[in-house]
């Protein structure tokens, strides 16, 4: 009896469906491993990897983040991280972002440069990214890109890519992130115009006006966008086709109203915490397909329950959970021998190992500090 339980632990274990669960010294000990990972994959210009997209600054800023914020706080006297750094601030164009004209994606590459930059506390830096504030600023749809609330219902208030005239939950999440992190002033209208657009990407019929949207369940969920999700459609229980909330445009959505200014018992955010009780998951993007964009949603899960400000969390079922030591057992199980992360689903370059392991130590930095 013995020796069959040892074989049965030892296929768990080799199959990935057992882990311990983890504490702050277990995550600290991965985050090391990753960071160890990630200064090893840095080329000789600070990009890092040998993929197509490592010279992009949003690549680039992911790392840095994740690097800044992981146990040992790297600065610029480490020479990687400075180098990093300086090829970030290279890529800064005359009209404020960091990006590479050629590859668009302008808003997207600011935003993670920003993010990255702003990371490491240096105010050195106050002239540039107060040029890249205003570009990412410029890029929000409102009445100066010739938007109006009552006529754009899909994309006013929102950020999108670039150039493109589409805004979408995501790139509303990274622009307001660095937005928050350059130090926007509460009252200012694009916190304003983005929480209408965040509102409106909510299946919320109380709070939410948009005609894409109405029809729904309620169930507090956000999608991509107003009338639109990456993982297609349900049909409500008045048997309309809607699109399907899923996790990572809900945490995203969340974190980015608190970064503007929404309290907790408005209810558009009681909606949201509906949602998050009924469909709780550490292991997988909920709404989605399994593992597919798990890093991203462990960015978006982990900055949503810090901007929170929650350690443990009662479920709709009665249950008591606690969302780091979740998180970073779920991360633990899929580290690699060497400190990496990489997802077998390629999806949204999650295959690629140095943008995967950027969002995973990002959102395990932030588990250790809930763990504590």
């Amino acid at each position: 009896m013995l020796r069959s339980s040892i074989v049965v632990c030892a296929l768990m274990l080799a199959f990935g469906s057992y882990a311990a669960e983890a504490d702050a010294a277990s995550g600290t000990a991965a985050a090391k491993k990753a960071v160890e990972f990630l200064l090893s994959q840095q080329n000789e210009d600070g990009t890092f990897g040998k993929s197509k997209s490592a010279q992009l600054p949003g690549m680039v800023g992911a790392a840095l983040k994740a690097l800044a914020g992981s146990p040992d706080k790297l600065r610029e006297n480490n020479p990687q991280v400075a180098k990093a750094a300086k090829y970030l601030l290279s890529k800064q164009q005359p009209n404020g972002s960091i990006c590479i004209p050629e590859f668009g994606l302008e808003n997207y590459n600011t935003s993670l440069a920003v993010i990255g930059l702003a990371a490491l506390e240096n105010p050195a830096y106050k002239p540039q990214l107060e040029k890249a504030k205003k570009f990412i600023l410029s890029c929000q749809l409102d009445e100066e890109l010739g938007f109006k609330p009552d006529e754009h219902t899909r994309a006013y208030g929102a950020f999108g890519y670039g150039s493109s005239k589409r805004g979408d939950v995501s790139n509303t999440a990274f622009a307001s992130e660095a937005l928050k992190d350059l130090g926007l002033e509460e009252g200012s209208p694009a916190w304003k115009n983005a929480i209408l657009f965040l509102k409106r990407s909510q299946d919320n019929d109380e709070t939410n006006d948009a005609k894409e949207m109405k029809g729904g369940d309620n169930t507090g969920g956000f999608v991509y966008l107003p009338g639109d999700s990456e993982y297609g459609e349900i049909t409500s229980r008045s048997g309309k086709k809607l699109p399907k909330p899923y996790g990572n445009m809900t945490y995203q959505a969340i974190k980015s109203l608190i970064y503007a200014g929404m309290k907790k018992d408005e209810p558009t955010m009681q909606a949201a915490f509906k949602w998050i009780k009924n469909n709780y998951s550490a292991k997988e993007n909920p709404g989605g397909r399994g593992l597919q964009g798990f890093y991203y949603y462990s960015i978006a899960f982990s900055k949503a329950f810090t901007a929170m400000g929650i350690k443990e969390l009662e479920l709709a079922d009665g249950r008591k959970v606690h969302w780091a030591s979740d998180l970073a057992t779920s991360l633990l199980s899929l580290q690699k021998p060497d400190g990496s992360f990489v997802n077998e689903d390629k999806r949204w370059m999650e295959g690629d190992p140095v943008l995967a392991t950027s969002f995973a130590l990002d959102a395990l930095n932030l588990c250790i500090a809930g763990m504590k």
